[in-house]
């Protein structure tokens, strides 16, 4: 019985059941000690009517006298009455002496003994001695001048047991007829009972799959009906909950999906519970589904063994290094209710670009010492020369100041490309920008370019473009920037060679090509001409006076106009640099 309206008539069915099966039990029980004590007093004073009447008034050979017995025959019972002699010997009436009947039960065996008794259910047989029934008895010794005698009546049980069964068939009725009134009683009762618990199961369901809509009908103010209200607003409050909880999580799950950061989450069991797609993409080729906890801590750099003592609060950090890459990896641990380790959080973050910053400033800042060292050791060893006696002799002297003189001024220009490069990095002032033409430009650097190629024997040949070309530039940062090229283009080539500049027009760019007839670069070295301080040939480039930062100048200031500079070059057969410049949008061909 699953249904609690079931169980409630079922219930009810059985109380009533129970309680109308003690009640007639009770009665019948009642009725039969009520008629049990009639029967006693109607027995007994039976008996007594007819020792008074017989026993005290007859003699015993008289005791079967009809006329004695008949004042005794208009009783309302049916009792039958007898004289036995002091053994239990039939004596009188002449009915019962001639049937030869003799008795023989409790009571008369207790009247033998001097008392009276009575009997109930004793067996006997009827004066005809045809059936043997049940039989209240009672005996009583008496005497009179003859000597003593012992009168027995006995009652047929008949009556009283078809009584009895008579009340048992109308109490069973009675018991049936209460159960079928009380089942249908109830029927209703239990529906009124169970319907709102029916509603709250349904509507306790419909939250569960997600259903807030629903609202129980309060029909009363009685417990059920306070239930149902109460129902209705823990469903509301529930419904607002779960809205706010999944508001929260959406926020929770947008930042996780969209952060720059990877965030990987464990359970204690070394199973991951979550993997945001920054992850995904910052360890590329890691199948993180299959990956254990364990494995991925020793990926990361930490120790397993450490990590599963974190308490709560703790936090572990760790890079893991490739060639070329660099990741970042923080661990901490996530609580439950209880305070207790759920879990484990790694937030990963890509560090390559800081990490080839941090290093390339550790790079400059090595280079700079040495570049400054170089000349400052240069002029405090020619200095210290001097002091010591080389003054006298004028010739050396003056060679010597002449080195120290060529080391300062290589300090100076130094010291000028740093600032310069400083100034560009920190963009604190803006370049005044203005609509020049390239080709003026070009032909004021070529200009002053002449002095030092001339003293190499060297050709500049330029062949620009038919017709101007504007840009919107700044004219001494962009004169600085052919000048540079220019410089290194006469510096690294031999005597007698030509350089050759000439220009290009497209549809969105200017292009100026600068070629000349040096030593030409390396395939791996050409990716890092721009670098600040790298020399394909360190030790000719200082023999040359160079400080490793010009072409890092060119490319910042190319930059910063919005152009771009590259270099194509074979060894043995010259470089060539390319300078892109934007057009005006609003030029026309």
């Amino acid at each position: 019985m699953r249904s609690i309206k079931t169980k409630l008539i079922a219930i009810y069915a059985a109380v009533v059941l129970v309680v109308m099966t003690i009640s007639g039990t009770f009665i019948l029980v009642t009725v039969r000690n009520i008629e049990i004590d009639r029967t006693y007093s109607a027995l007994r004073s039976h008996a007594i009517m007819i020792n008074d009447h017989i026993v005290q008034q007859y003699r015993s050979v008289d005791f079967m006298r009809p006329s004695a017995w008949a004042a005794l025959e208009i009783s309302a019972y049916e009792i039958e009455g007898a004289i036995l002699t002091e053994i239990g010997m039939p004596l009188a009436p002449e009915t019962v002496f001639e049937s030869g009947i003799r008795f023989n039960d409790d009571s008369l065996a207790q009247a033998l003994t001097g008392s009276e008794a009575f009997t109930v259910g004793s067996l006997g047989a009827d004066l005809q001695g045809v059936e043997h029934h049940q039989w209240f008895t009672f005996a009583m010794p008496v005497s009179n001048s003859d000597g003593d005698f012992i009168i027995y009546t006995r009652l047929n049980m008949r009556a009283m047991n078809d009584i009895l069964s008579s009340l048992t068939f109308t109490l069973v009725i009675m018991v049936l007829v209460a159960l079928v009134v009380t089942l249908v009683f109830w029927f209703f009762l239990a529906d009124t009972l169970t319907r709102p618990i029916i509603a709250l199961t349904r509507h306790a369901r419909a939250i569960a799959t997600g259903d807030f809509s629903r609202q129980i009908k309060i029909a009363g103010t009685d417990e059920i009906g306070q239930l149902a209200q109460d129902f209705n607003h823990m469903s509301r409050e529930l419904r607002a909950t779960l809205s706010r909880m999944a508001s929260e999580n959406n926020k929770l799950e947008a930042f996780l999906q969209n952060t720059s950061h990877g965030v990987l989450v464990y359970d204690t069991a070394g199973k991951m519970l979550h993997a945001n797609n920054a992850s995904s993409e910052l360890l590329d080729g890691m199948n993180l589904n299959s990956s254990e906890a364990h494995l991925a801590f020793k990926f990361f750099g930490f120790e397993p063994e450490d990590v599963y003592q974190l308490r709560p609060g703790e936090v572990r950090e760790s890079v893991h290094e490739e060639p070329d890459y660099y990741l970042y990896a923080c661990i901490t641990t996530y609580t439950g209710e209880r305070g207790d380790v759920d879990g484990y959080v790694i937030i990963l973050q890509d560090v390559t670009r800081q990490q080839k910053l941090d290093n390339m400033r550790k790079e400059f800042v090595a280079n700079v010492s040495h570049e400054l060292r170089t000349p400052l050791t240069n002029i405090k060893t020619y200095a210290e020369t001097l002091l010591d006696g080389a003054m006298e002799d004028t010739e050396t002297a003056k060679r010597f100041l002449k080195v120290i003189e060529d080391e300062s001024q290589r300090m100076t220009l130094l010291v000028s490309d740093l600032l310069e490069l400083s100034r560009i990095d920190s963009k604190h002032v803006a370049l005044e920008m203005d609509v020049v033409d390239l080709v003026a430009i070009m032909r004021l650097a070529i200009r002053q370019a002449q002095i030092p190629a001339e003293q190499k024997n060297q050709t500049l040949i330029f062949r620009p473009t038919k017709t101007a070309c504007f840009i919107e530039a700044n004219a001494a940062r962009i004169n600085q920037v052919v000048s540079n090229i220019l410089s290194n283009s006469i510096k690294y080539s031999p005597n007698t060679t030509q350089i050759k500049i000439t220009m290009e027009t497209t549809e969105k760019y200017y292009r100026v090509f600068i070629k000349d007839q040096g030593m030409g670069i390396p395939a791996d070295s050409l990716n890092r001409i721009f670098e600040r301080f790298y020399r394909v040939d360190k030790a000719r480039a200082r023999a040359l006076g160079g400080t490793g930062l010009g072409l890092a100048i060119v490319k910042e200031i190319m930059e910063e106009h919005g152009g771009r500079v590259y270099a194509s070059s074979q060894p043995g057969q010259g470089t060539t640099m390319v300078l892109r410049f934007n057009r005006l949008p609003d030029e026309e061909f």
